[in-house]
């Protein structure tokens, strides 16, 4: 249920639109914001195709409540490639919008790239009720630049933190009783998902692959972390992924291919769905429940990530929100992000679509989305795992695209040419470290 875009990105796919609100309150608190465009002002909101239905609903609800202020949304490429490519593209043309979508694997980029501006002195100051105090620092951290670490050049819309979803019925279905719980480790996970498998006959998957096609930051990079490993150290400027603690990690990850679940398919439209009830166990996170609730009709909830060595294995990742560079309307776009992160602004409607964890620490203690109808039932599991998220590790330049590369391409030599862990991520070790070395570390 994860990819290398989503879920941050599935939630505009598939996920219910946001529904129209009449949002008196959101005026309220918001007198600074009012000030910095005060007689009206007009802002362009770019994001990626998918996401356009859903921010076309915050800009009504946002023009709705400031009538003088107009916000235009505009279309970006799904493909995270083409995306990068047409921001820069457009810096380069000086037609950037004023906001734009950010996305964790992207911040680097775009900040090299002069295309996000610097939000850290507001932030600081609190422009508009704005604190970057109040955001959880692991998920701001993703967009801080590596070489300019006191820059924050975008704020995440949700705390996207992965959890196991799993489906009572599919377990009642298989004959197993044991459903998953807090004290878990992975291979409680392995062994139990096994045994559906066997007593179901294969009718239904224990789990949903850990490592899908072969890729998955936010599954490999806290299983690393838990095996006393590391995918990128910035002191050092090199990879890990070859060393001893992590092909521990991916010998576990791995392993799951065939036992614990199917054998390995480089098709992931073949593969068996948690969302039609084909699949007992899988990784997910909180943007995927609207999807779930109005496709899955089984008795489904969601517990913590199972443990390694007493370690969680949490991961996740963002898309956000970034003011250009470029733009002549700063102040506007500042004050849509102001209302946007309010619990009665943005925030408020982003939550009740189900789809969001807020990223701040007042959104996990009281935001409404712990009061939405089940299920889920134990909301509990997405701030939990939003506090302790090891998120994914950013490497600079085009070095984060070839380890993508590698982990797939290492992958695939393992389970369909049955080479040595070791001997395979050994060689991806090396081809991202000399990716590493050309692009300066």
């Amino acid at each position: 249920m994860i990819s290398r875009i989503a879920p941050w990105r599935a939630r505009g796919l598939a996920a219910a639109l946001v529904p129209m609100l009449t949002l008196a309150a959101a005026c309220s608190g918001g007198e600074e914001g009012e000030r910095a465009v005060d007689g009206g002002s007009s802002i362009t909101l770019s994001m990626q195709a998918g996401l356009v239905p859903q921010f076309e609903k915050y800009a009504a609800a946002y023009e709705q409540a400031f009538p003088k202020r107009k916000v235009t949304v505009e279309s970006l490429p799904d493909d995270g490639t083409q995306y990068i490519q047409q921001l820069v593209t457009a810096r380069l043309g000086d037609k950037l919008p004023d906001v734009l979508m950010n996305v964790d694997y992207a911040a680097n980029r775009l900040a090299a790239g002069n295309v996000t501006m610097d939000l850290a002195p507001w932030l600081g100051e609190g422009k508009d009720g704005l604190k970057g105090s109040e955001f959880l620092p692991q998920f701001v951290g993703q967009y801080r630049p590596i070489t300019k670490p006191d820059q924050i050049t975008g704020l995440p819309v949700s705390a996207d933190s992965v959890t196991l979803f799993f489906n009572r019925t599919a377990f009642k279905r298989a004959g197993v009783t044991e459903l998953p719980k807090p004290t878990w480790t992975w291979d409680d996970m392995y062994r139990v998902a096994a045994e559906i498998q066997s007593k179901s006959g294969g009718d239904v998957v224990g789990l949903a692959p850990p490592l899908g096609t072969g890729g998955q930051p936010a599954i490999y990079t806290p299983v690393i972390h838990a095996y006393g490993g590391y995918v990128y150290d910035a002191t050092t400027k090199k990879s890990g992924i070859g060393q001893p603690e992590a092909v521990k990690a991916w010998t576990q990850l791995i392993k799951a291919y065939g036992t614990a679940s199917p054998a390995y398919s480089a098709n992931a439209a073949s593969q068996p769905k948690f969302d039609r009830g084909q699949v007992a166990m899988s990784f997910s996170v909180r943007a995927g429940v609207p999807t779930l609730k109005s496709q899955l009709k089984d008795d489904w909830d969601a517990e913590v990530m199972p443990t390694i060595n007493g370690k969680t294995t949490v991961g996740g990742g963002s898309y956000g929100l970034s003011i250009a560079q470029t733009s002549k309307n700063k102040d506007a776009a500042w004050a849509f992000l102001a209302w946007f992160y309010r619990n009665d602004g943005g925030m408020k409607i982003a939550q009740e679509t189900g789809q969001v964890v807020p990223p701040t620490l007042d959104g996990l203690e009281n935001g409404i989305w712990k009061d939405l109808k089940a299920p889920p039932s134990n909301n509990a599991v997405f701030a939990d795992a939003a506090k302790n998220a090891q998120l994914a590790t950013q490497l600079p330049g085009k070095a984060q695209g070839v380890l993508d590369e590698q982990v797939l391409k290492a992958v695939q030599e393992v389970v369909l040419k049955k080479r040595p862990v070791a001997e395979a991520f050994a060689d991806a070790e090396k081809a991202v470290n000399e990716a590493l070395a050309t692009t300066g570390g």
